[in-house]
Formats: structure tokens, C-alpha cells, sequence
């Protein structure tokens, strides 16, 4: 399998300071598809309601068009088989079970576990604790290992890897190996980021596999989900958060720092490679001043809108009571090409 390099390494320029972003906790609800987003404790779920029959759609946006690029996903026919097809959730961070699981999305993630009808098939442990997970237009669904309380969590060799669950079979199988050093006991991960584009049907991941406290050794990867080929598009940046934006300028693909509180982005040709200079979009809030190293392990697109899921990270493990998580959220604006944070108000998008 070949690989294209591409070397896109950080710029220097910063767009003009921006009001403090407000902080708030909750749930992301992206009404254009009936999807919702929620990150607990560093792990994540997705809900979605189905089309009539349940069959996943060709994708109907037209590339040119102002925001997210996510609106193909399919609903997974195994899951529609189980009878999950109303209402689905998956998840990534329910504390009786190790890996992913599929759940009835209409009771409330606070109910009894018997309630929700949770549901795993025997291979969605196989890769130990599970972290970033996204969903491809024909329902494949896409996740990386990340370990929890020890890197015994995951199978060796794992962190690195790229998992897919097949939309027909239901069956986890390694997808793609992303180049670089395995984890170690300076640095226990490896994926950390996940991203779909619709319009490119290629997923972006970020991997910190190989860097330490004192040397920055993470790439961002584009994974061409047809061939499978990987190309190295950013090198030498440590990122969580992955998300694409189709903006007045172009597409660009947002990115959160792992290493200070920053979202930075890199724009994307018409095949979705990252060219041009890298630049910090926004500096988190100066409120959160008392949130021990906070980073965006999040990034999610709501029409013109941002959201930013915040916990701290600090390339050590943590149990999971003790996650925190802030959501700040953004508004587009198309004039400058730039975000505002919520309650500014946005100029209209021409």
C-alpha cells in the first residue's frame, strides 16, 4: 500500500483576537439528520433516527455549500436487522462493558442498562477500551483503542490501529495501521482523533503514538477509505478533536491541540489533502483559567455552528470519575472567514 507524503508542519499566523467563548455543559443536537452528540468521560455516543426503510442515502449536499460534511452517514444494516433501526445509539463509554455497544437512543442514558436494551456483539471487545468513533455513508463504523486505566486495557499493538465494524456482517476487524511508534509508559496513546468527510469519503485520524513530554511526534493521516491508502498530511503536531468545515474559503480540516489549549486548522484541496499553512483559529477561554490542561478532544459542526467538547489531557491516564468536561460553543462568520463565540451574534452568511 503506497503512501503520499505530504508534510504541512504549524505556520506562525493568527487570526485577530475574538471575544471569550461561553462555556456550558449539555447535549450537541444536530437537527439535520435527527443526530445527537454527547462525550463522557472522554469517550463518546451517536444517535441517529433512521430514513423510512432504514436504508442508508446517497449524500444530497452540495460541496460548496457552508458547513459540516457529515450528513451522509447511513444507519449500520446490522443494526437495522437487530431492530435498532428507530432510534440508535452507539457508544463507547458505558462502564459495565469494555468496547462499543448499540442501544435503544430513545430512553434516557440514565436509566437502568436492562432498560436501554444495550446490545454488543462478540467482537466489539476484541480491541479492549474504545475511544473516537464515526460513522461512513454506508454505515461502517470506524474506531481506535484507547486505553482507560492501563495500556493492559487494549491488546498489544492496538493503539495504533484503525478498527471498522462492518455494516453488514457486524464483525470488528483491524482496518489500517497509521505509520509510527507504538505507546509507551511516557506515553500510553496512539489514535486519539477521528474524522469523516462525506463529500471525499476519506477519514482523518490523529495519532500522538511516539511523542513524549519534551518531543512532539504526532501526524494527522488521510485514509482514503476505498483503497485504504494512507497519506502523511500534518506531521509534527500532537492533535485530539478532528472535524472538516466547508467554509466561504474552502474546506478546512479543524484540529485540537493536544499539547495547549488552541484549535488550530489546515485547508483541504478538492480531493481532501491538506495544503497551505497551518493556523491557530482560537485560544480557549481565559474563564478557563481553573481547568487543569484543558484541550478539545471534540470538535462538532451544527449548520454554521461550533461546538468544542474540553476535558484535560496530559498524555497520562486518568480514571474515568475523574473526567471533567466543558462544551464552549462558536458561530460561524462568513465575512472574515472566522468564529465568534456564543452569545455574539453572527452576521448573516451570504
Amino acid at each position: 500500500m503506497g503512501k503520499r507524503r505530504r508534510t504541512v508542519r504549524p505556520g506562525t499566523r493568527r487570526p485577530a483576537a475574538a471575544p471569550s467563548p461561553s462555556a456550558g455543559r449539555g447535549v450537541l443536537l444536530l437537527v439535520a439528520g435527527v443526530v445527537a452528540l454527547l462525550a463522557i468521560a472522554g469517550a463518546s455516543w451517536w444517535m441517529t433516527r433512521s430514513a423510512e426503510n432504514a436504508v442508508p442515502v446517497a449524500p444530497t449536499r452540495q460541496a460548496s455549500v457552508i458547513g459540516g460534511v457529515t450528513g451522509c452517514r447511513g444507519i449500520p444494516r446490522f443494526a437495522v436487522q437487530l431492530g435498532y433501526a428507530d432510534r440508535l445509539g452507539i457508544s463507547t463509554s458505558e462502564r459495565l462493558y469494555r468496547g462499543l455497544v448499540i442501544f435503544d437512543g430513545r430512553v434516557p442514558v440514565t436509566a437502568d442498562p436492562a432498560q436501554r436494551d444495550i446490545h454488543q456483539e462478540p467482537s466489539w471487545d476484541d480491541a479492549g477500551t474504545l475511544g473516537p468513533f464515526v460513522v461512513d455513508r454506508d454505515g461502517h463504523i470506524y474506531t481506535a483503542a484507547v486505553p482507560r486505566t492501563a495500556v493492559s486495557d487494549n491488546p498489544p499493538g492496538s493503539l495504533n490501529v484503525i478498527y471498522r465494524i462492518d455494516s453488514e456482517t457486524a464483525e470488528l476487524q483491524p482496518f489500517v495501521t497509521l505509520p509510527g511508534a507504538a505507546g509507551s509508559s511516557d506515553n500510553p496513546f496512539g489514535v486519539l482523533g477521528l474524522a469523516y468527510d462525506c463529500d471525499t469519503h476519506v477519514l482523518y485520524a490523529s495519532t500522538v503514538a511516539g511523542s513524549t513530554r519534551q518531543a512532539e511526534q504526532g501526524r494527522i493521516v488521510r485514509i482514503d477509505l476505498t483503497s485504504r491508502e494512507i497519506s502523511d498530511e500534518v506531521i509534527g503536531i500532537d492533535a485530539i478533536g478532528l472535524a472538516v468545515f466547508q467554509g466561504r474559503a474552502g474546506k478546512r480540516l479543524y484540529i485540537g491541540l493536544a499539547r495547549n489549549a488552541e484549535v488550530g486548522s489546515v485547508a483541504l484541496d478538492a480531493d481532501g489533502h491538506a495544503t497551505g499553512e497551518f493556523r491557530i483559529d482560537l485560544t480557549l477561554d481565559e474563564r478557563l483559567a481553573n481547568f487543569a490542561e484543558p484541550r478539545v478532544r471534540r470538535i462538532g459542526f451544527d449548520q454554521t455552528n461550533m461546538t468544542l467538547f474540553v476535558v484535560p489531557f496530559a498524555f497520562n491516564l486518568r480514571a474515568v470519575s475523574e473526567q471533567q468536561q466543558v462544551i464552549l460553543r462558536y458561530g460561524y462568520d462568513a465575512e472574515r472567514d472566522s468564529w465568534v463565540p456564543f452569545p455574539e451574534s453572527i452576521p448573516a452568511s451570504g
